[in-house]
């Protein structure tokens, strides 16, 4: 079973399991995940990273670079062991089929219901109106082709367009390209219909919420701990003929016709889809309680899923907590770093006032002992310049304030 790994996800787990942990998860050798780190630009911790963090030394995280030539890669994790959640699952599924193969729990189609499920009714008025129209159309066609060559080029006759469309369609109801519960063809639409109202009461007794989804166009499962979607169509096979075009050349054209052939669809979400499709001798009313099954199964799929998304959110939250903290411990190791060059530059700042106010000390002593030789009158002068700049010297010498503190 193929995966993928974003390299944001790479980024985290690196430094939150040892490589040989990770190399088992996603099946692959110690050098093959290296590669995937380098083609993703992920930073793989270096020798001793390990040993560090087991004597509680705190790593920095090195940032994840933003330019890579790639944002994941594809790896191929091993078959996950068996649970006692997977064990119990299929001794569920194994009850609900055995239920489904009691003939006291046979499921009976009726081709003519006295009763619709409401998921179902809408459906039926809407494709009785259809195939009354899609008729109309082909008969108003039948006419058109008797017509002479001069009165078509002249005329198109009355409304056709719903024929001609259904038609090379394979006669599939109804003529439109948006998602539709049904695909039929006038002569099937019936019991087709009729398949999906059995498959539709049957789910409800069973503990389904059964609904129709205009918007997906779609009808609805619910419950059990699962959610899918049903759809039904019939099989066409592909055909081609000779028409003639209005200037009178034949040309091929390629067309559908309906088989007959009905085919049930159950889809949970994208990627996943079980198809029950009937054959000349095991119609579809002949494997309605098949149906059901599959309808089983696909809630334990569910189920798989949402234990799986419940365990992928507990990681991410485990991975969210290690990400909390490696950011509060960067934001510490960052002011740390910034105290410490803060202290470096005082202590620059501070022998430099230092040399500054000896060399003023020293450049007063000079003038004292120049005023001194030439006399006391000399020296009276000078002395309070000789008081004032000692004191700036004082002021601005840090010696005495940090032997101080």
């Amino acid at each position: 079973m193929r995966g993928y790994v974003l390299r944001e996800q790479l980024h985290d787990e690196v430094r939150s399991v040892p490589i040989w942990t990770l190399c088992e998860k996603y099946g692959l050798s110690d050098n093959g995940l290296r590669k995937g780190c380098k083609r993703l630009s992920v930073p793989v911790p270096s020798r001793g990273y390990w040993a560090k963090v087991e004597a509680g030394q705190r790593v920095a995280r090195p940032p994840l670079p933003k330019d890579a030539r790639k944002t994941y890669f594809q790896v191929r994790p091993p078959v996950p062991a068996r649970t006692e959640a997977d064990a119990a699952a299929d001794a569920w599924l194994a009850g609900r089929k055995a239920y489904e193969a009691e003939p006291a729990h046979a499921i009976v189609v009726v081709l003519k219901p006295s009763r619709w499920h409401a998921a179902v009714a809408p459906l039926h008025q809407f494709f009785k109106e259809e195939a009354k129209a899609v008729e109309t159309s082909r008969r108003a066609e039948e006419a058109y082709q008797k017509w002479p060559d001069w009165r078509k080029q002249r005329d198109s006759g009355p409304d056709r367009m719903k024929w001609l469309w259904v038609e090379r369609a394979g006669q599939l109801m109804p003529a439109t390209h948006k998602a539709f519960l049904a695909r039929l063809s006038p002569g099937t639409y019936q019991r087709g219909l009729a398949v999906l109202n059995a498959v539709a009461i049957a789910a409800t007794k069973r503990g389904f919420e059964v609904t129709y989804s205009e918007e997906k166009g779609r009808i609805l499962l619910k419950g059990q701990g699962g959610e899918h979607e049903l759809r039904m169509s019939e099989a066409t096979e592909a055909r081609t003929r000779k028409v003639k075009r209005y200037e009178g050349k034949m040309e091929d054209e390629r067309y559908k016709v309906p088989t007959g052939r009905l085919r049930l669809v159950f889809a949970r979400g994208y990627g996943l889809e079980r198809v029950i499709e009937e054959a000349a001798d095991a119609p579809l009313e002949s494997r309605m309680n098949d149906v059901m099954k599959v309808a089983w199964s696909l809630v334990v799929k569910c189920r798989e899923k949402a234990r799986s998304d419940a365990q992928a959110r507990e990681r991410e939250a485990v991975l969210a907590a290690e990400r909390a903290e490696a950011e509060r411990f960067r934001r510490e190791e960052a002011l740390r770093a910034e105290e410490e060059r803060q202290r470096r530059t005082a202590l620059i700042d501070e022998a430099a006032a230092w040399r500054r106010a000896a060399d003023v000390r020293a450049y007063v002593a000079a003038i004292r002992a120049s005023a001194e030789s030439r006399g006391a009158e000399a020296l009276a002068r000078v002395e309070p310049w000789v008081a004032w700049a000692l004191r700036v010297a004082d002021e601005g010498d840090p010696v005495a304030g940090r032997a101080g503190s």
